[in-house]
């Protein structure tokens, strides 16, 4: 009887299928077998390990061996961080731009309307576009309180033409076609006759400058909003915790192995400065007697 029938699944045969399933138990890259996980780079890891080489210069067997756990922690706690940075990223991922109006107490035109940078409080707008923004505003205030409901805009367009330009950068960004011709010379035809759809691309270009003047003064708002959200988001913290810890701990296991490596190359350097010291060569008890066993003859003659 061919026993070999009853064993049943032996797994992949293919090398291709053996490194898959070699992979199975891989969950984060803390106990991967290999420096180089599938996702990973072999020749940015190469050049990492050649440029750490360089850096520690081991000068033998044992020491070289050193430099390559060091080289392989240090690879292995850049990998944890990156992922440690995924993590938080997917906790804010959720914090949309309305999200964070709404927690800012904003009307719901605000809400609906609130930009991408309402999200990320290190955003900064230079002096120039806060000029410009300010300028732009009070054109469009202008505009809403005079000519709204006009029916067509082409006709009124030039008394506003730096506003009408930026207007049409802006929608750039969500619709077609351009609002300016080519020439900035006029308004399209298309939006020409769409006179209502045009007002409400300018009232929501109004709360976004609203937005641009005013994000300074929220700014501390929006941080302190971010941190409650990230803390209170506790479906992410755990694995969050967990990246964090493991950062750690690698980085205390290369720092280890670094501190061995400088101490296994100071007492080798001072073994040999000990080994150089006692090797000197020095003078013989006897040197002076053979000396002049040597000297006096030749004197003599």
């Amino acid at each position: 009887m061919n026993s070999s029938k009853t064993q049943g699944p032996t797994g992949p045969r293919s090398i291709a299928g053996k490194r898959i399933s070699s992979m199975n138990a891989l969950k984060n890259g803390v106990f991967a077998k290999t420096p180089v996980l599938p996702f990973e780079d072999e020749r940015v890891y190469r050049n990492h390990l050649k440029d750490m080489m360089s850096s520690l210069d081991p000068q033998d067997a044992l020491q070289e061996q050193l430099a390559q756990q060091i080289a392989d922690s240090l690879w292995r706690g850049n990998r944890q961080e990156v992922r440690a940075v995924v993590q938080r990223e997917d906790i804010f991922k959720e914090m949309t731009p309305a999200i964070m109006a709404g927690m800012l107490e904003l009307s719901d035109e605000r809400i609906e309307h609130a930009p991408d940078f309402l999200v990320t409080p290190n955003y900064r707008f230079g002096k120039k576009d806060l000029q410009e923004a300010r300028k732009l505003k009070g054109q469009y205030e202008h505009l809403s309180t005079n000519v709204k409901g006009i029916a067509n805009y082409n006709m009124i367009w030039r008394t506003y033409p730096e506003f009408f330009i930026e207007l049409g950068k802006w929608m750039e960004q969500f619709i077609t076609p351009e609002l300016m011709m080519s020439n900035n010379q006029g308004l399209n035809l298309a939006w020409q006759q769409s006179p209502q759809k045009l007002e409400e691309y300018i009232h929501r270009y109004g709360i976004y400058l609203w937005y641009v003047i005013n994000f300074d003064d929220m700014r501390a708002d929006i941080r302190n909003w971010g941190a409650i959200w990230y803390f209170l988001n506790g479906r992410h913290s755990r694995e969050v915790e967990q990246c964090d810890e493991a950062v750690m701990k690698e980085r205390r296991v290369c720092q280890s192995l670094l501190d061995t490596y400088y101490k296994m190359r100071k007492s080798q350097v001072e073994f040999a400065f000990m080994r150089h010291s006692e090797l000197v060569v020095k003078k013989p008890q006897a040197f002076n007697s053979v000396l002049g066993a040597i000297v006096e003859p030749v004197l003599e003659s």
